[in-house]
């Protein structure tokens, strides 16, 4: 096992008002903050009893082509039976409503190919008790995709980045769950401007179906981004994004949950600059107030020339892509891994993704994910669940971020069937205040297990899992946070 530490220091101070940039040499506990609420939290587990437990997923393609489908892997954290129900949902309804059980400590794979052949279906789960956690594997020519499922559907949803240089295909996926039609309207941010396309305004999802929107059938083929706003006029509902790049730099395939709320804050524990990687950042203001946010880079070396950037203008209904390697932002950005978060002092107002693409071999691997908000009363977890994680020994498959400006230690917890136990080799791994480390996933007994990242400290928590099938490259997503008593 090899352990990869990025010596840092902290160098932001938050409060329930501002976020302020500091000197690197006055290290300070950061305290993220979340100024009002606005709406769900991220995907996350919780850890208080309840009645039932729903878990929405976002979408996986399940046309039936060769190498194209999609699962859905339901884990029970518990050491009793769990129960519930599963059902399939298509752009012809229902396609199956049926009960499920995961054994004590195992996990339970669907199928979503043995149910429907379908261009896209989604999958929502219902857990009696509450417990588990649910999450969504996508597979593909270009590369499989893993997200979490979300806790709850929303009358809004927000996505920053979109991608249709070179014949890339971004399709737009929405789920409505409930018995009823909704109606939402969408808009749409690229370099030209808003724009309301009138066939997607009362635009009606059917009651327990799924329906996609092809980008490219807006007329906005060719652009570099493309930011969407899915507001319900009527009902609740699901937006997912799958998105194939074909060119412009961009390769890889992806699903990934659209954001159900705007924040003032959002964090990344994932980034990197070295050789042939490219990393920059979609920043989405959907309201009608033109907002400044600060970047602020950590987990870099003390001595690290990169310097306190200056505020980003984002206009009112307008994407800005930012990029953090541009010389003229704030001097170099020196090579290796950093967190990253993104802050305003506005109302909570914007949505923010990373787009990094790293080398695979002979080519390139994009992966987009969505910043992770702390949650409205400022709380970050210590303790993350992983429901998928590598198939095969997978280097550096956790990066992780200790928010606190203290020292602490991170133990890798593997589920088997006598419950979570400590992994010999992964246990009590050194964090510096304010680093970033990465951890090497290759021990037998974490190969397709539930793990639990358990920390003495906050941390935020990313994965890098294999393509798939061979494939070079990684794709991101998020752990789950617990939520806490």
């Amino acid at each position: 096992m090899i352990r990869r530490a990025i010596p840092a220091v902290v160098v932001i101070s938050a409060g329930m008002a501002a976020l302020l940039a500091v000197g690197r040499d006055q290290p300070v506990q950061p305290d993220p903050y979340f100024a009002t609420p606005a709406g769900a939290w991220m995907p996350a587990i919780d850890d208080n009893a309840a009645l039932t437990g729903s878990w929405f997923c976002p979408g996986v393609p399940a046309s039936g082509e060769d190498g194209v489908g999609g699962e859905v892997v339901i884990s029970n954290r518990a050491s009793e039976r769990l129960v519930g129900r599963f059902s399939v949902l298509t752009s012809d309804g229902e396609a199956i409503d049926q009960e499920v059980s995961v054994e004590p400590w195992s996990r339970t794979v669907i199928d979503v190919d043995a149910f429907a052949t379908t261009s896209f279906a989604s999958v929502v789960v219902e857990l009696d008790g509450g417990g588990g956690l649910v999450e969504q594997r996508a597979f593909h020519p270009a590369g499989d995709s893993v997200t979490p499922c979300a806790n709850n559907t929303s009358d809004e949803w927000f996505l920053a980045d979109g991608f249709t240089v070179d014949g890339s295909v971004e399709t737009l996926i929405l789920t409505n769950p409930y018995d009823d039609t909704a109606s939402v309207n969408l808009k749409f941010a690229t370099a030209a401007g808003e724009s309301t396309p009138a066939a997607f305004q009362g635009f009606t999802v059917p009651p327990r179906s799924v329906r996609t929107i092809p980008i490219a059938e807006l007329g906005a083929r060719d652009e570099a981004v493309i930011a969407v706003e899915v507001a319900a006029q009527r009902g609740r509902l699901v937006v997912g994004r799958a998105q194939h790049y074909l060119g412009g730099g961009r390769l890889g395939y992806g699903i990934t949950l659209a954001a159900p709320a705007l924040r003032d804050q959002w964090w990344f524990a994932d980034g990197e600059r070295g050789n042939g990687v490219t990393e920059t950042f979609a920043i989405y203001n959907p309201t009608d107030t033109d907002v400044e946010v600060d970047a602020v880079f950590l987990g870099l070396p003390i001595d690290a020339a990169y310097g306190d950037t200056a505020p980003i203008d984002v206009p009112a209904h307008q994407v800005v892509v930012f990029d953090p390697s541009d010389e003229a932002v704030a001097g170099p950005l020196p090579d290796g891994r950093h967190a990253t978060v993104f802050s305003t002092l506005a109302d909570p107002s914007i949505v923010v993704e990373r787009i990094l693409t790293r080398p695979a071999g002979d080519s390139v691997a994009t992966s987009v994910v969505l910043g992770a908000p702390p949650r409205e009363d400022g709380y970050v977890a210590s303790r993350w669940h992983i429901g998928i994680g590598p198939s095969e020994p997978t280097p550096a498959a956790l990066v992780i971020y200790n928010v606190d400006n203290v020292e602490g230690a991170i133990t890798i917890q593997s589920v088997g069937p006598a419950g979570p136990t400590d992994v010999a080799s992964l246990t009590d791994i050194p964090i510096g205040p304010g680093a970033v480390i990465t951890i090497d996933l290759v021990d037998t007994e974490v190969l397709d297990r539930e793990l639990i990242v358990a920390s003495s400290n906050r941390v935020f928590v990313e994965r890098l899992l294999s393509r798939g099938a061979g494939r070079e490259g990684r794709s991101g997503s998020w752990a789950l946070p617990s939520g806490g008593d």
